[in-house]
Parts: structure tokens; C-alpha cells; sequence
């Protein structure tokens, strides 16, 4: 089932990002120095370059990026590194 992803900046110097991925009732999170969410967007699943580009662009500019209908599988969000955060139920 997709997901959603969420990228906020969380500081500029030096760059840290905070991804959410919400996938369903759950949530996961984890926090990537500018390098490491370089990697993770263009290799943890196949997006296209210029979706890659165009996220990097909004992240620069205004500091948050959404993108709609990720295909992860919540059973590797652990192993790449994610933590599951609480949820509101």
C-alpha cells in the first residue's frame, strides 16, 4: 500500500532533514544530514530524476517537500534506518 512523504528541513547549517512516512495509521520517521536524503530519494525507491530534482528544489526554497503515493514496504522501514512514531488513535 502506498504511503505519503513528508520532508521538513530542520536546520540550515549544516543542513539536516526530518522524513516522515505515513503509511496508513502509521507513522515512521527519521532524520538524514543533506547528503544521506540525497541518497535515500534517488535510491531507496524509484522515483523519477526530475521528481528527485524537483523535491530537492522545494527543499532549498521553502524548506518542506510532500510527495504522495511512495511505494515502501513497511516491513524495511527499520532497516533502512526508520523509527515508528506515535500515532493519534
Amino acid at each position: 500500500m502506498p504511503g505519503t512523504l513528508h520532508i521538513f528541513r530542520l536546520k540550515s547549517d549544516p543542513p539536516q532533514y526530518q522524513v516522515n512516512f505515513n503509511l496508513g495509521a502509521n507513522s515512521w520517521v527519521r532524520v538524514f544530514d543533506a547528503h544521506g536524503l540525497d541518497e535515500f530519494l534517488r535510491h531507496s525507491w524509484a522515483l523519477p530524476e526530475s521528481e528527485v530534482e524537483a523535491m530537492l528544489g522545494e527543499l532549498r526554497a521553502i524548506g518542506h517537500t510532500t510527495e504522495a503515493f511512495v511505494d515502501m514496504q513497511e516491513s524495511h522501514l527499520a532497516e533502512m534506518g526508520f523509527a515508528e512514531s506515535p500515532s493519534d488513535k
